[in-house]
């Protein structure tokens, strides 16, 4: 079931989108500009706070280096904030360990690959109360791909449990597993290349606050 949601950029501009499970989203994108051309293995843990990603401070949220980790804060309910960084990937495999810090568990985050701009990507998520999906986002509009709803996974630790996320970009295939347990598998050729990210959010809760480590993402 699609719901209107709007996209808010950092620049401000307004766009209309939808969005599965996610009623009336806001979703706040943020592009690094280091340069990330080349074809090595990316690799952070986070204790450099000029490895790649921005820092973002806004009313609605925020999104920066805390305590060795990458974190974002979301100030309102039904709202998305995402991170990127600017290397370019054809096939890719992402890997992240994130928890939940506060927040209800009614909530979504994982990793972005291929992605075009902040109407175009594929995201792979969980939520803390124990559900997994992975989603294409195309012309603003959210779909979930193969699925109606988001599916059970007992792997997935609830609360404030770390979750090690696996999304993996090859071809048109997209692969989605979570705690060495595969979630999801799904195929589609919108988009062949892109950016890879971090994305958070809640759904029902006024905040979210959402831990990112040990990150590592390697061309295909």
């Amino acid at each position: 079931m699609r719901k209107s949601a709007i996209l808010i950029c950092i620049i401000l501009q307004v766009f209309f989108i939808s969005c599965t499970r996610l009623p009336l989203l806001s979703s706040f994108f943020d592009s690094s500009t280091e340069n990330g051309a080349g074809e090595t293995t990316l690799r952070d843990d986070f204790s450099d706070s000029k490895s790649g990603w921005k820092q973002i401070q806004i009313d609605e949220g925020a999104a920066g280096y805390v305590g060795e980790t990458y974190q974002i804060t979301v100030n309102m309910p039904n709202t998305d904030i995402f991170s990127t960084y600017s290397r370019i990937f054809v096939d890719s495999e992402t890997t992240v360990r994130a928890a939940k810090m506060q927040g209800s568990d009614n909530n979504n985050f994982g990793l972005i690959c291929r992605f075009q701009d902040s109407d175009n990507f594929y995201a792979g998520q969980i939520s803390s109360d124990g559900l997994a999906g992975i989603f294409k986002i195309e012309d603003g509009e959210y779909q979930l791909l193969g699925h109606q709803s988001m599916v059970p996974v007992p792997a997935i630790m609830g609360g404030s449990g770390k979750n090690e996320i696996w999304f993996e970009c090859v071809e048109t295939t997209l692969s989605l597993a979570v705690n060495g347990e595969f979630v999801d598998n799904q195929r589609d050729d919108t988009f062949k290349s892109g950016e890879i990210g971090l994305i958070a959010g809640t759904i029902d809760g006024n905040i979210g606050v959402f831990q990112f480590d040990d990150l590592t993402a390697f061309p295909r």
